[in-house]
């Protein structure tokens, strides 16, 4: 019967140890449902400039809708959110990232796809070789290691143009714009935001390590019962 209850004690503190590596995967910042994402600095199609025309939507954003994109672009980027944090998606990373930041990337549409004095930038992009060039103000460092995927067709892919500017800033070329992630390695130096409310975002860990315990607590008692008996 010791032997019993080593095994199932055994059994337990597994899955007490499972529980948090399972937290850890597809991380995210604890400001990310609520911060505004990365402010666009300038933005260029070739060399024309484009900035007051491309804008970012944060998660917060999305549930808002202050910003003026179509709702399916905003469903998309929820849709993406949270099929991330529930670990139905995986981002095709090699080593351990930290989500630093969620965003929809777009064209305005109301007031840039729909004016046709804009010229169909977001049907432009789409030829090959065009690509918009987007300056991020992120506050990072030239030391950081900084991965940028965008969303398309159902798929993550990398970002190979990416540079970290000695300002802070970042420099993307985009073939494609749409949900993006910005993620950190998780041993990097740059600065995320620490702030929010830290134990709600954790709550389904503690939970899961409070039933854990108390299923040990119960076998543990049970099993010394049939021990005294």
């Amino acid at each position: 019967m010791k032997k019993i209850i080593c095994l199932i004690s055994a059994l337990l503190l597994c899955m007490s140890l499972f529980i948090p590596a399972m937290a850890t995967e597809n991380e995210f910042v604890p400001s990310i449902t609520y911060k505004d994402g990365p402010e666009i600095i300038e933005a260029k199609i070739d060399e024309e400039d484009v900035t007051s025309c491309v804008t970012v939507t944060s998660i917060k954003k999305a549930e808002d809708k202050t910003t003026d994109i179509t709702q399916e672009e905003r469903d998309k980027l929820l849709e993406v959110y949270n099929k991330l944090t529930s670990g139905e998606m995986k981002l095709p990373l090699d080593g351990d990232y930290t989500i630093r930041d969620l965003v929809d990337v777009s064209f305005e549409y109301e007031d840039c796809r729909c004016d046709e004095s804009h010229g169909n930038k977001d049907e432009c992009l789409k030829d090959d070789g065009v690509k918009l060039t987007v300056v991020f103000d992120m506050d990072v460092n030239a030391s950081d290691k900084l991965k940028v995927l965008v969303y398309i067709d159902g798929e993550w892919v990398l970002v190979e143009d990416v540079t970290i500017n000695e300002d802070g800033t970042v420099t993307v070329d985009f073939e494609d714009i749409c949900p993006v992630v910005f993620c950190v390695e998780s041993k990097s130096d740059v600065q995320v935001p620490t702030t929010g409310d830290e134990f709600g975002r954790n709550l389904g860990l503690w939970i899961g390590l409070l039933a854990v315990s108390a299923a040990a607590l119960v076998v543990m008692l049970v099993c010394r019962r049939k021990i005294v008996r």
